[in-house]
């Protein structure tokens, strides 16, 4: 009986509108590739994306994977890793389209490391937004990418050994709504002593970003409800998040009230305009950092010092 030596997991939830792009992305760069296979596990959608997928089952030789209730995104990749048959796991978002190259990028690589994937945005509908999250956000703005942070890594293209993500324990499930659980893993990993690195090589393409509000809206959660969490288990969260920049009299500057909202005036009046990256990091550590500092009581931890 054949064996995959790797598994692509995709947890989906409500891309009706894209997932036939994605799945014939995976098939056309896959091209029959025996090493592989291809897991998708969707979480409740109920927007149809299920059906689609079932009938795509049909024409591609994909497994399919669905909960019987919505598990959320740690769970959710949880489950896809228990029910790969690969000793490699590579963990793909469902919303991503994957670009020539993809699998070969990620096979042959050493399984004590946790890598990184390259994650490009669509340029139509135009987004400066989306350009500074492929070029100027994340690890596009680290110097030295032979290093990465915990804060840095994310969990929309990444390669991890299944013995590896079950001794850190995988995704957490604890953390409320949108974010965290990837940094999270990065600080498990970190513990653990694995090294991450970036794989520039396994690329794949994002949908643009032109929801700046609700994306603001989420980061904000983020900071008030999962950051004050992660810091409290992290404690070195704090200063790979810059929150020092909240304390007096640094946040007179970066976290300037005049200074935000003309920011963010700029960037969500004219979403299409290539505005300075500045002027996108700015907006970002204001949404997360004021949302910390509006933490329950208690669950704030102390910032460190810039």
């Amino acid at each position: 009986m054949h064996t995959a030596k790797y598994s692509l997991l995709l947890p989906v939830r409500n891309e009706a509108g894209r997932i036939d792009e994605v799945v014939r992305s995976v098939f056309a760069d896959l091209a029959g590739n025996p090493a592989w296979e291809i897991c998708f596990a969707d979480d409740f959608s109920d927007d149809g994306t299920y059906e689609r997928l079932g009938k795509l089952a049909g024409l591609f030789p994909f497994r399919l994977i669905r909960p019987p209730e919505n598990l959320g995104r740690g769970a959710i990749r949880n489950l896809l890793a228990k029910e790969a048959s690969a000793p490699i796991l590579v963990f793909l978002d469902g919303d991503c389209k994957i670009l020539p190259g993809f699998f070969k990028a990620w096979e042959d690589l050493d399984p004590d490391i946790a890598y990184i994937g390259k994650v490009s945005y669509d340029g139509n509908p135009r987004s400066g937004f989306s350009r500074f999250l492929s070029k100027g956000s994340g690890i596009g703005k680290l110097s030295r990418k032979e290093v990465i942070p915990p804060a840095y890594f994310i969990s929309q293209n990444f390669r991890l050994s299944k013995a590896v993500f079950e001794k850190a324990g995988g995704f957490r499930t604890d953390l409320l709504g949108w974010g965290g659980e990837d940094v999270d893993l990065g600080c498990k990993l970190r513990k653990l002593g694995v090294p991450l690195r970036y794989n520039g090589e396994a690329e794949v393409r994002h949908p643009s970003v032109t929801g700046l509000e609700s994306y603001f809206a989420r980061l904000f959660h983020f900071g008030r409800v999962n950051l004050p969490v992660l810091i409290g288990d992290n404690p070195e969260l704090a200063a790979q998040f810059k929150l020092g920049f909240v304390r007096k009299p640094w946040d007179l500057l970066f976290v300037n009230p005049v200074a935000f909202s003309l920011c963010r005036s700029l960037v969500t009046g004219a979403k299409g305009w290539p505005w300075p990256y500045a002027f996108y990091r700015y907006v970002i550590f204001n949404c997360y950092a004021r949302g910390y500092r509006q933490a329950p009581p208690g669950r704030q931890a102390p910032a460190s010092r810039p």
